[in-house]
């Protein structure tokens, strides 16, 4: 199986994105500096040990998804329900604007996903997010 440097680097986008990370935020969380984290979220200059290392700092992320593009893009939930910082429940940006934006970035995965064969896990974002759209918007 081969890794996409570019697709690692828009998944990862799309998860920080998602999670209103900034920059300052990213080097807080992962203690690592603004040019290996540039380089990841471009998908240039990818060490993979670096990445480890960053990613092991997003215990709600799953590196499969983030590397090969399979699964979810959040691993499941522990045994007692709960699941780290559930995205749904702190979005601080206008939610009909934040909600296409990801639909946005969404249709950007979708291209290179859906050549993977991965139309079926698009499709369940997209609905999702199309439903979060509609009630933002009530």
């Amino acid at each position: 199986m081969a890794i996409d440097l570019q697709q690692i680097g828009k998944r990862f986008r799309f998860y920080t994105h998602l999670n209103e990370y900034e920059m300052e935020d990213l080097k807080a969380i992962t203690g690592s500096d603004e040019t290996t984290l540039k380089n990841i979220l471009n998908g240039c200059n990818i060490v993979l040990d670096e990445l480890v290392a960053i990613v092991k700092h997003f215990p709600d992320l799953n590196s499969r998804w983030l590397i090969y593009g399979e699964g979810s893009m959040f691993k499941p939930k522990d045994e007692n329900g709960n699941c780290q910082d559930n995205p749904k429940d702190c979005l601080k940006k206008d939610k009909t604007a934040y909600l296409q934006q990801m639909k946005n970035m969404l249709l950007e995965l979708d291209a290179a996903e859906v050549a993977k064969g991965h139309h079926a896990d698009v499709d369940a974002l997209m609905s999702k997010l199309n439903e979060l759209k509609a009630k933002a918007s009530e």
